[in-house]
């Protein structure tokens, strides 16, 4: 395990451009072997811990969205595609493969693309989300530090959401 990720959650962390992260008691580098034993878990963890696991649980409740999103721009996008060829094949005498048929199932590519790309994007922030907090649940476990968080989201300002989080450590020294 990164021991700088110990170090990450300790109010004792002093990071620089030319030594990176070193410890604020020792001014050297992590050097312990699995826990340290004079980490200090206090506000800058609390913060850090909220942070993470509120950016994942706003991840997860956009998952519904996404996959709609997702079938909706699937289905526009085939119907046009679908619609260009039967058009090409009905109504237009030189058959599908003419400019108007082929212009139109063009067009049907690009909702296409557009379902795709929000499910991947989707995946990826979720992903990161995801590794973040299990970087740190990875580091509380050591400590044999154990959490529930309770987040609660309150009114949306101007794109901004309020979201309050109420935390409840257990194992904390």
């Amino acid at each position: 395990m990164d021991l700088a990720r110990h170090c990450e959650l300790c109010d004792n962390q002093k990071t620089s451009l030319k030594n990176g992260t070193t410890c604020g008691l020792t001014d050297r580098k992590p050097e312990f072997n699995k826990t340290c034993t004079k980490i200090e878990l206090n506000e800058k963890f609390e913060n850090k811990l909220k942070t993470v696991n509120i950016e994942y649980d706003k991840i997860k409740r956009t998952k519904i969205l996404t996959y709609i999103n997702f079938g909706i721009f699937i289905i526009i996008g085939l119907i046009i595609t679908i619609g260009g060829y039967l058009f090409g094949k009905y109504t237009v005498e030189s058959g599908v493969i003419s400019t108007v048929p082929i212009i139109i199932m063009g067009i049907g590519i690009a909702p296409l693309g557009m379902a795709f790309g929000t499910l991947n994007s989707y995946r990826q922030r979720n992903d990161v989300a995801k590794s973040k907090k299990h970087k740190i649940d990875e580091v509380l476990s050591t400590y044999r530090i154990e959490y529930d968080i309770d987040i609660k989201y309150g009114k949306e300002f101007h794109g901004t959401q309020e979201v309050f989080a109420e935390l409840n450590l257990k194992g904390v020294r």
